[in-house]
């Protein structure tokens, strides 16, 4: 046990906690996090103070006027597309600096956000704000660290639907690299071994201890199958969708799916996915999407939000995956349905959860996520809440899809 004093009072956390942890640490985490910790201080003590970074919650912020550009990966140039394949490898290997326990890395540390909170950020209200959020966090590392200047791709994933397996995006010398390496009998699963991020090692394990023997590998299984849930029928539908529960709903179990499953291995399980720099691309064009919506009616569904804080009863089934029997899609005279993630990852996020831990979220008790929700990355952005990430051109996000 580690003892963290913070301000007058004294907090106690496990330094190597489990997912069944999870609702005690971050209630007591986000409860002092409340009480108005100070935020100039960047120690370890103070990570998760409540820092405010733009206008009240629930009130979008004013337009900002140097936006930051997200482009298709097929429109970046090729020095473009080198610069930001650089910068990623250049986080996979910058010193950890924001306390993380057995993070060696900023890599490390991005992955350790995403793992903590996987309960509450997926099937819930927060699921679209929280990677929104997610997202600048990791430009912000991009730039601040690794002065990456080009613009934030995007995987215009409704275009490689006939053409998946040939995705520029899988190009071994200008792209990430291809799929796993057979396993069991399958053409992949295994782990990649072509591209730049072949020998990335993962330290953090889904319950947040250190992987043994140096760390594991990038695992992929591609499937044409299920990445046909990016589909343009199915964008069609979600982006007609004609309120924010309808749309993220339709996000989750179709084009979110797509490239989560239709990549596979460490991409396809829930806790672990953004081990894989492809996640960064799929959840940014799923922001796109998103923003594309909002567009549409955009003084009302700026301030639209809605869901549960936490999943009641818990999705998942120990695998990494949806639930059985989720989503099935049909392509090619093929049938199939999303499951686990990658050889020794699979990891649900089924664990029983306190629903008082909403309390601590800001949303005045209950399990409706509201725009007062707070949002956190240890330390690597400022807190936000989910009023303040609503508008993609306002002060805290400031970007276009262009």
């Amino acid at each position: 046990m580690q003892t963290r004093d913070i301000s007058h009072m004294t907090l106690t956390v496990t330094t190597m906690h489990r997912v069944t942890n999870l609702p005690i640490a971050l209630a007591a985490l986000l409860l002092y996090t409340l009480a108005g910790v100070s935020a100039a201080d960047s120690s370890p003590n103070t990570q998760l103070s409540r820092r405010r970074c733009g206008g009240k919650s629930g009130n979008p912020i004013k337009n900002c006027a140097r936006k930051s550009q997200r482009k298709a990966w097929d429109d970046l140039t090729p020095d473009q597309r080198k610069e930001y394949i650089s910068s990623t490898l250049c986080l996979t290997t910058t010193p950890a600096r924001h306390g993380v326990p057995g993070a060696k890395t900023l890599w490390d540390e991005l992955h350790y956000v995403h793992i903590v909170q996987s309960a509450y950020i997926h099937f819930v209200g927060a699921f679209l704000p929280f990677h929104r959020y997610f997202l600048l966090a990791h430009e912000t590392l991009l730039r601040r660290e690794c002065k990456y200047r080009g613009p934030i791709p995007y995987w215009n994933e409704v275009n490689d639907v006939f053409t998946f397996r040939n995705s520029s995006v899988f190009d071994p010398m200008t792209g990430f690299g291809g799929d796993g390496a057979p396993i069991a009998g399958h053409p992949g699963g295994g782990c990649i071994t072509d591209g730049p991020f072949a020998d990335l090692k993962l330290q953090l394990t889904a319950n947040l201890t250190v992987a043994p023997d140096g760390g594991y590998c990038i695992s992929r299984n591609m499937s044409d199958c299920l990445f046909s849930g990016a589909l343009q029928e199915n964008l069609d539908a979600c982006l007609n969708a004609p309120t924010f529960e309808a749309h993220r709903n339709c996000l989750e179990a179709k084009p979110h799916i797509a490239g989560h499953w239709g990549v596979g291995g460490t991409m396809s399980d829930t806790l672990l996915s953004p081990g894989d720099p492809l996640f960064f691309l799929h959840h940014t064009w799923l922001d796109k999407l998103w923003w594309e919506w909002q567009s549409r009616n955009l003084s009302v569904r700026l301030t639209e939000i809605s869901g549960p804080n936490i999943v009641v009863p818990p999705l998942g089934n120990g695998t990494g995956g949806p639930p059985p029997g989720k989503t099935t899609f049909t392509f090619r005279n093929e049938t199939c349905s999303p499951s686990g993630g990658g050889p020794g990852q699979g990891h649900g996020i089924g664990e029983p959860l306190d629903t008082t831990l909403t309390d601590f979220f800001g949303d005045g008790g209950g399990n409706v996520t509201t725009l007062g929700h707070v949002l956190f990355s240890h330390g690597i952005l400022p807190n936000s809440t989910i009023g303040e990430v609503m508008n993609l051109d306002g002060g805290i996000v400031c970007a276009e899809y262009v």
